[in-house]
């Protein structure tokens, strides 16, 4: 009997646990999860500097100077960036400076550069306005013991960038889950060989592959094996340090859907045989050597959709990120879904921002067998069981593919 694909959550979530932490690089800390707050241990910017060239002056001398009646002030110091300055600014003078600099002590003003003109020592200042806004002041940014990252979060290009900031050379982080991917069928061969007749190549590998990547988690590709028990096992067997496996093929109930009889064989308690849901019913999950073994259907989108609505949390869980499931939206429909559904569908979809609302549109090409349908995707429709047709403008539960 089919269970729930909340059910099916529930069961799974209970057998996964979060992966341990450990100190890594900085420079392979990409789409890895925080296992620590960061809290700034400084001030940024350190101290008072410049975001522009020109001159640190006294507001008080320059406040009236215009290109007529220009103020006349003596360059007494030169500040380029990574130094310090030598001298105080004082009544009459003026330092240059450089972008980044610090600002010297008795300036509260920095004079674009080309607002002067510098004849030898002497620095004649044509306009004030705004002048003394152009102060990055200390601490602007990061306050010291401000939180500026949380655990759970995954370290993107900006987060990279605060860490390296605050000299996080190697920020503690969640292991990778580690997941074996196999995919079973006498028709599957691999993408370098020759097509024969009634074969296909081996796409769910590939695109899995992605999806556990994207997931935070360490795919491990095995290849493709033949419908024989004593084979799977055999390409199994040898990758009990992985934290779980996926099959796609043979989880269903044809001549040749094994998965079943492997399991059993190998001593795995099934904890569910099918979802009740299309696509993606055919799902087989149990454990073997402290992992979670799941076959999936070996149709490449009934595999993704499995992968995206069941999968994809459990492997957030185990990378330590706080927000498992995708965002949830409501969206009308821009066309009609003109199928009645006993079961409940997953379907693919493309979502746009009309006027502040959302508006999703049924995508062709939603066989179990298809791919090309999940090109323009950006979404999965979540259309209830015992539906009837959906009219233009019906209002339905989105899965933004987006974190």
């Amino acid at each position: 009997m089919a269970i729930s694909l909340e059910d099916a959550m529930t069961i799974l979530l209970e057998k996964v646990k979060v992966q341990e932490k450990v100190y890594t690089p900085l420079e392979d800390c990409y789409n890895r999860v925080l296992a620590e707050d960061i809290i700034a241990d400084m001030d940024f910017p350190p101290f008072d500097r410049s975001p522009l060239d020109g001159y640190a002056v006294r507001m008080e001398d320059v406040e009236h100077a215009s290109s007529l009646r220009p103020v006349v002030l003596k360059q007494v110091d030169y500040v380029p960036a990574g130094s310090w300055p030598s001298k105080n600014v004082e009544t009459g003078t003026a330092t240059r400076i450089m972008t980044g600099a610090k600002i010297p002590e008795g300036a509260d003003a920095i004079i674009r550069l080309e607002d002067t003109n510098v004849h030898q020592d002497m620095v004649s200042i044509f306009t004030a306005t705004g002048a003394n806004h152009n102060i990055c002041r200390q601490g602007e940014e990061i306050c010291t013991g401000q939180i500026m990252l949380k655990k759970g979060m995954a370290i993107k290009d900006g987060a990279l960038g605060i860490l390296a900031m605050l000299g996080k050379s190697r920020p503690l982080v969640f292991k990778k889950p580690k997941v074996a991917i196999l995919a079973t069928g006498t028709e599957i061969v691999a993408i370098d060989q020759p097509l024969e007749k009634g074969k296909i190549r081996n796409s769910n590998n590939y695109m899995l592959m992605a999806k556990v990547r994207e997931a935070g988690g360490e795919p491990i590709l095995l290849g493709q094996v033949q419908d024989d028990i004593d084979e799977i096992e055999k390409m199994l067997v040898g990758h009990e340090d992985v934290d779980m496996y996926i099959t796609t093929g043979g989880a269903s109930v044809g001549d040749y859907d094994l998965m079943e009889q492997l399991f059993s064989k190998l001593g795995i308690t099934p904890l569910f045989t099918r979802l009740a849901m299309k696509p993606g019913m055919p799902v087989i999950a149990g454990c073997w050597h402290d992992a979670l073994m799941v076959a999936l259907s070996g149709n490449p989108a009934s595999a993704n959709v499995s992968f995206e609505v069941l999968l994809r949390p459990l492997l957030r869980k185990m990378s330590g990120v706080e927000f498992l499931e995708r965002p949830r939206a409501q969206a009308k429909l821009k066309k009609a879904f003109n199928k009645k559904s006993k079961s409940r569908r997953f379907i693919w979809a493309r979502c746009e921002n009309i006027d502040g609302r959302l508006h999703a549109e049924p995508i062709g090409y939603q066989g179990n067998g298809m791919l090309a349908g999940l090109l323009p995707a950006n979404a999965l429709l979540d259309i209830s069981e015992g539906s009837s047709c959906l009219p233009i403008g019906t209002t339905v539960e989105v899965r933004l593919l987006v974190d």
